[in-house]
């Protein structure tokens, strides 16, 4: 049982410290990749593909960026609970990001936290909940 963080840049690291420090404290097994949804396809659909086939309990927190693109499409490849992280940074300062994650399309279940200083942590204790329904974590 573990959460995956996944970046969609290397930019957006620093920002979920706060997430490793509750997952840390919290004992819960977590692993983090930077693979752009844009840039690398191939490789984050091959990473998914992994995951699912490794059989582990695992939460994935797509973190959002400027496009926010990372979110959508790892839902739409795995079948894991998927919770988008946005990032309150660019022009519209997180806005877009967070519009992005909260309004994909039916049939395309990522969830989303809000967009502020707390939301990595609060992303980081819902994916241990879930984690917590599934066994023992």
């Amino acid at each position: 049982m573990k959460v995956v963080m996944i970046y969609g840049s290397a930019d957006d690291v620093p920002f979920m410290e706060p997430a490793r420090e509750y997952l840390n404290a919290s004992e819960v097994k977590y692993e983090e990749t930077v693979i752009s949804a844009h840039r690398n396809l191939s490789e984050l659909i091959e990473y998914l593909g992994k995951l699912e086939e490794s059989a582990q309990k695992v939460v994935i927190l797509a973190i959002a960026g400027l496009a926010a693109t990372l979110p959508g499409v790892v839902v739409m490849q795995t079948s894991l609970p998927v919770i988008g992280v946005p990032v309150p940074q660019g022009p519209l300062n997180g806005i877009d990001a967070l519009l992005s994650i909260s309004q994909l399309p039916g049939e395309v279940p990522a969830t989303t936290v809000g967009l502020h200083k707390k939301a990595p942590v609060n992303a980081a204790m819902a994916a241990h909940r879930i984690l917590r329904l599934a066994g023992s974590a």
